[in-house]
């Protein structure tokens, strides 16, 4: 049996600067611009835009879009993850990579892709600019910059997916999931540094292995206290211990 994606409709659609007033979003009053896609950009660049460019809330688990869908938006992420699927021929449901805060998704669409490869989900609340194909197109016109980071952007993203890879290759379960704790980590911590644990699903998906291994092992790390509970979904981890045993040192 195939794995069903979860279909949910919890999304709100605010302005930047205030999350309780529906709108279009305020680029020029952006205070985290620096990290996002139009970083580098003057505020006098949106008052040219040919479409708006809107901002929204995505709930854990809403789908931002489907692959093989033809809609004409990129999206910049703000903060929290996306995790990009596949389903394989066979039904196997996978995880092709994730995604966090100054990264943005669908810009296979600006390297002359007709339709998303992956399927997007929030994997916890999620807030992101959608930002039209053709305000794109104009603003790389006007400023060569922004098509330097589009590429960059596309770059590191196929190179992080590379790595990980790599990095899996013959490794046992217990040290895959480790890796993949301390990946979470690396890449998306939060101000405290911790960070959000993946459910069993989604690491199985990531890791190539499966969901009742990846509770083993986590209840494992649980009980050596390599791994613990700070609040929610947030979890902090031995960062020593956890890199021994992913072969690391």
């Amino acid at each position: 049996m195939g794995y069903t994606m979860p279909m949910t409709n919890a999304t709100e659609h605010t302005i930047c600067t205030n999350i309780k007033w529906l709108g279009r979003a305020h680029c020029g009053k952006c205070h985290i611009r620096h990290l996002m896609l139009f970083a580098g950009i003057p505020d006098s660049a949106f008052d040219k835009v040919l479409q708006p460019i809107d901002h929204h809330l995505f709930q854990p688990g809403t789908v931002i879009y489907e692959a093989g869908t033809q809609k004409q938006f990129i999206y910049s992420i703000r903060r929290g993850l996306v995790k990009l699927t596949h389903i394989t021929e066979d039904g196997t449901y996978r995880i092709v990579r994730l995604l966090g805060p100054g990264t943005a998704i669908g810009l296979e669409l600006l390297d002359d892709a007709d339709s998303y490869h992956y399927t997007a989900v929030a994997i916890d609340q999620v807030d992101l600019c959608k930002i039209p194909i053709p305000t794109i197109r104009k603003l790389e016109n006007l400023y060569p910059l922004l098509y330097e980071r589009v590429a960059l952007n596309l770059q590191e993203q196929l190179d992080l997916a590379d790595q990980w890879i790599v990095t899996l290759g013959a490794r046992t379960a217990k040290q895959r999931v480790a890796q993949l704790i301390l990946f979470l980590h690396k890449n998306y911590p939060d101000k405290n540094g911790n960070f959000i644990m993946l459910n069993g699903e989604d690491m199985a998906a990531m890791l190539g292995i499966a969901t009742e291994t990846v509770s083993r092992v986590i209840a494992e790390f649980k009980r050596q206290k390599l791994l613990l509970k700070t609040h929610g979904k947030l979890y902090s981890h031995d960062d020593a211990g956890l890199r021994e045993i992913a072969g690391l040192g």
